[in-house]
């Protein structure tokens, strides 16, 4: 990898921005990563009061965690404001019919939403008892920044729970000739919570593959999951017969069903923060207790 995966800081904020019109054609991916995600919740023991959604999107997420919280505030965060905009009107009480707007008017919003970098959250030190994250983490520009960011904003004893596309996400697209953005490898990200101060982290890997009878509707959906972010990626458009090239080379990949497949590494990791949080220089916290004598 991986830890420092040169992608343009621009360009990443160009594509949350266009996953503002698009996202939803990914939906069912996020919806299946959030769903292990809350089966893994629940062998943990947590009651947070206060949870944040890092890279929320359209905010799908923030209603799962407040019905399975509800009594927790739940806040959300997406770098793009058209995504953030979008997400804030998706968790807005329903206002359709008389009876439904004079509830509206006393209902709060399901959970508040924000624009913000993850890489500089304006939240305060040790404040939330759950980061949350969801296929968010190959995004980021700085990880380690963003590592540390949710190691600061976390609570002793709070929880980080988040999953990333692996290093071996669509590799019939790369085997192609497609250039891909890099994905962290699994190993990477764990040795990464060790050094930024979390405790007891635990990877998993699963992988998933989508079968589609298009390849027009593969590539849909990949680039509904995002685009190339990197530096020195080809910036001119595609013309039509580099097109049917790149069609004709996926193509050339249907099973012997007549499908193409696009396989996905998910990566799922979780890990606590200690209940004495290492401070911001690297040093300890140490508490003497003085015992009585007799």
């Amino acid at each position: 990898m991986a830890i420092a995966p040169d992608l343009d800081p621009l360009a990443v904020r160009r594509q949350f921005a266009r996953r503002a019109a698009t996202l939803h054609r990914a939906d069912f991916i996020l919806r299946e990563t959030e769903r292990r995600m809350l089966e893994r919740l629940e062998i943990v023991r947590l009651e947070p009061a206060r949870i944040v959604d890092v890279g929320c999107g359209l905010g799908q997420g923030l209603a799962a965690l407040a019905q399975r919280y509800p009594n927790a505030a739940v806040f959300g965060c997406d770098l793009a404001w058209p995504v953030v905009a979008q997400a804030r009107r998706v968790l807005e009480p329903p206002t359709r019919g008389l009876l439904a707007r004079l509830r509206s008017r006393a209902a709060p919003p399901i959970a508040s939403v924000f624009a913000a970098d993850a890489q500089a959250l304006p939240m305060p030190a040790a404040s939330t008892d759950l980061v949350w994250s969801n296929l968010v983490f190959h995004w980021f520009v700085d990880p380690v920044r963003a590592v540390e960011e949710w190691y600061r904003v976390i609570r002793p004893n709070g929880l980080l729970s988040f999953t990333s596309l692996g290093v071996d996400s669509c590799v019939e697209l790369r085997d192609a000739g497609a250039r891909l953005m890099p994905f962290p490898d699994m190993h990477d990200i764990g040795d990464l919570l060790i050094a930024s101060g979390f405790a007891e982290p635990v990877m998993d890997m699963e992988r998933i593959t989508l079968t589609y009878r298009d390849a027009t509707a593969l590539l849909a959906d990949v680039r509904a999951l995002g685009g190339n972010a990197q530096r020195g990626r080809f910036r001119g458009l595609v013309g039509r017969r580099e097109r049917n090239d790149w069609i004709a080379a996926i193509e050339r990949a249907r099973g012997s069903d007549g499908l193409l497949r696009l396989t996905l590494e998910l990566i799922f990791g979780h890990a606590w923060c200690p209940a004495q949080k290492r401070l911001p220089d690297g040093l300890a916290r140490i508490n003497f207790v003085t015992r009585s004598k007799g």
